[in-house]
């Protein structure tokens, strides 16, 4: 009885119960443990008064064995002998009465013990039910808490392995952004640069765009009186100014000799590009689409070759006797092919036959 109780709670605390539960238990324990110690106290303090008088009985007994030698020593004498019988009555009745009470003692107690232990082994039995209950109930539950926990872990390797992307993508991420970090550098460095080239080439060109200019003005000014005829025209155009001269007041037809009015326009023309030292000078002859007469085929077999001579022609000129540098001469003939009129009328046929000087900046 004594290790049952215990052997019961250890297995009733021994499942993992939900805390109300688990505290209820407890409790009841608790209870009974209590009552079980009370009725061990009971026991306890019935034993020691059974002890006490089984120990009286046995000191009456020899009690009564003595005098029932020293009734027979006094038997011989009656007086004596009535008077000790008289005392061992009263003593034997007295010890019988006490010998009784004691025998309803033990008897109460072992009725109350066995009542105890009744009631005891009811609540024992009580328990058990309970623990068993109770763990069946852990049992489900701790089913129901695997599958969750099953699903729990299933659900915590996919964001494992959704922040394993993550930080995948995140780390490419950061390299991608590094990477045009990187280049936003690069491309302000060269925008920096190009900004820097793109000033120098406005400064450059607002020195070129002056000096045209200047290089217009001061070929109009040469110019004034060829120019107010028609037989001169300059035009600028992406930095290249351009003299165009008719051909009439330079050649006569079919010839490539400078004639004397033409010398005395290239005279000029030639001290306007002395005043420009900057730029190369292309002589372009060109023609109309009339073909070369037959008695000038034997020296011009084309209006290329024409138009080769007459460039070649103006540009020997303007070496010889305007003094302009030679390595800033280019003749080049472009027969009838680059027309800037129509050829059909004889009026504007006309402005196809003519000589254009080109100044143009230097290679």
């Amino acid at each position: 009885m004594r290790t049952l109780l215990p052997a019961l709670l250890l297995l009733a605390f021994s499942g993992c119960v939900s805390a109300a539960k688990l505290k209820a238990s407890e409790a009841s324990a608790a209870a009974l443990s209590k009552d079980l110690q009370a009725a061990r106290a009971l026991g306890v303090s019935l034993s020691k008064d059974l002890d006490g008088a089984l120990n009286r009985t046995t000191a009456l007994s020899k009690e009564l064995e003595a005098e029932k030698a020293r009734t027979a020593e006094l038997a011989h004498s009656e007086g004596d002998l009535k008077a000790a019988l008289a005392e061992s009555k009263t003593n034997l009745a007295s010890a019988a009465d006490q010998v009784a009470a004691l025998q309803k003692s033990v008897k109460d107690l072992s009725q109350a013990l066995e009542a105890n232990k009744g009631e005891l082994s009811r609540k024992v039995s009580e328990l058990v039910k309970e623990k068993d209950t109770l763990g069946q109930r852990l049992a489900n539950s701790e089913s129901s808490g695997a599958a969750s926990l099953s699903a729990k872990a299933r659900e915590l390797n996919d964001v494992a392995r959704a922040k394993a992307a993550a930080d995948s993508e995140l780390a490419s991420a950061k390299k991608t952004v590094a990477d045009l970090t990187a280049r936003v550098d690069e491309l302000a460095k060269a925008k920096t640069l190009l900004e820097g080239e793109k000033a120098d080439l406005q400064r450059r060109k607002d020195e070129e765009v002056a000096a045209v200019t200047k290089n217009y003005e001061g070929l109009t000014s040469g110019l004034k009186a060829e120019i107010a005829a028609g037989e001169v025209t300059i035009s600028s155009l992406k930095g290249k100014l351009t003299l165009n001269l008719v051909d009439r007041i330079l050649f006569d037809s079919g010839s490539a000799e400078v004639k004397p009015a033409g010398r005395k326009v290239l005279a000029r023309v030639g001290a306007a590009l002395n005043q420009v030292q900057d730029k190369d000078i292309r002589i372009e002859g060109h023609t109309d689409d009339v073909p070369i007469s037959a008695d000038l085929r034997s020296r011009y077999a084309s209006n290329w070759e024409l138009s080769t001579a007459r460039a070649t022609s103006v540009a020997r000129y303007l070496e010889d006797q305007a003094k302009v540098d030679p390595r800033r001469l280019v003749a080049a003939g472009l027969g009838q092919w680059r027309p800037v009129a129509d050829n059909a009328k004889p009026e504007t046929r006309a402005l196809n036959r003519r000589i254009e000087i080109i100044l143009a900046p230097r290679d």
